[in-house]
């Protein structure tokens, strides 16, 4: 098993990545119905506009603790006994899970950021985990 993480760590929110609006396929998110208007003047989104440079403008709330704690990386495996695998004249036989990225802990609001990225969030490719089980034999 591999756990990394990072303890201390801060970064803004590239607004272009987060608000509506600012191209056409851009659509709202679940997070964008926190909205300012007058009976919710301490959201985390401005009033939200039909293109304009307004959606984008930064906000403090933006700023995002960054800090996490991932599974980078588990393998697990059993091997099977002598004694059953001599049965079907099997030398060795061993089963196996590995996995990579498998979980984290962040403390960010915007849920689509990999933390170990050292940028920004941004235009990227998603998160991807990968998973694996196998079976390895010697005959």
């Amino acid at each position: 098993a591999l756990i990394q993480g990072v303890g201390k760590r801060n970064i803004e929110i590239y607004p272009y990545v987060v608000v509506p609006f600012v191209e056409s396929w851009r659509q709202p998110w679940k997070i964008n119905q926190d909205y300012w208007t007058p009976n919710n003047p301490n959201a985390l989104f401005p009033r939200l506009y039909l293109e304009g440079t307004q959606n984008t403008v930064a906000s403090t709330k933006w700023i995002q603790n960054a800090a996490y704690i991932r599974l980078k990386n588990l393998q697990i495996g059993y091997t099977l006994p002598q004694r059953m695998t001599k049965i079907v004249k099997i030398q060795k036989a061993r089963v196996y899970f590995t996995g990579q990225d498998i979980w984290e802990k962040t403390k960010m609001w915007y849920k689509y950021f990999d933390a170990e990225n050292p940028n920004n969030a941004a235009y990227n490719y998603p998160f991807f985990r990968s998973y694996a089980i196998g079976l390895n034999v010697t005959f």
